[in-house]
């Protein structure tokens, strides 16, 4: 199912998941009919599984992202999960192989506010917090997919 034009057509919609099926078309040397109709065999698939816009977290008010490694205290597992759930703070949650079971993605407005959310992150849990000062690499797909 992903043939070189498959793929590039995954690249492109990466890049720009807007883009017209004539433009998309034009980018893969076919017609916009078939690029839709490739579209959504990979739909069907359950490769492409949704469509989304990237944001800037810092122009919306939340100039602080950090990354929360968790080692679950003994039975405390689902309140954390709970805690993770309504917390709108969390915006990634990766449940992990290694001591840390949960490594959280975390977006907040000041290191006071990340401080109260991990007041209760450590009720439960040893926590290791690191603030992400930068993110020089980003893709959403492997590098060697082209």
């Amino acid at each position: 199912m992903l043939d070189a034009i498959n793929r590039k057509i995954l690249i492109a919609l990466q890049e720009n998941a807007r883009i017209s099926f004539a433009r998309l078309g034009e980018r893969v040397h076919l017609s916009a009919p078939a690029v839709a109709e490739r579209v959504r065999k990979m739909e069907a698939a359950g490769i492409i599984t949704g469509y989304g816009v990237t944001v800037d977290l810092d122009s919306l008010g939340y100039p602080i992202v950090a990354l929360v490694q968790c080692k679950v205290f003994r039975s405390k597992e689902q309140e954390l999960k709970a805690l993770i759930l309504e917390r709108d703070e969390v915006i990634e949650c990766y449940n992990v192989t290694g001591e840390q079971a949960f490594i959280l993605k975390v977006a907040v407005q000041s290191l006071a506010l990340l401080d109260d959310l991990l007041e209760e992150i450590c009720a439960l849990s040893d926590t290791n917090t690191m603030v992400v000062l930068k993110e020089p690499v980003h893709r959403a797909l492997p590098g060697g997919f082209r």
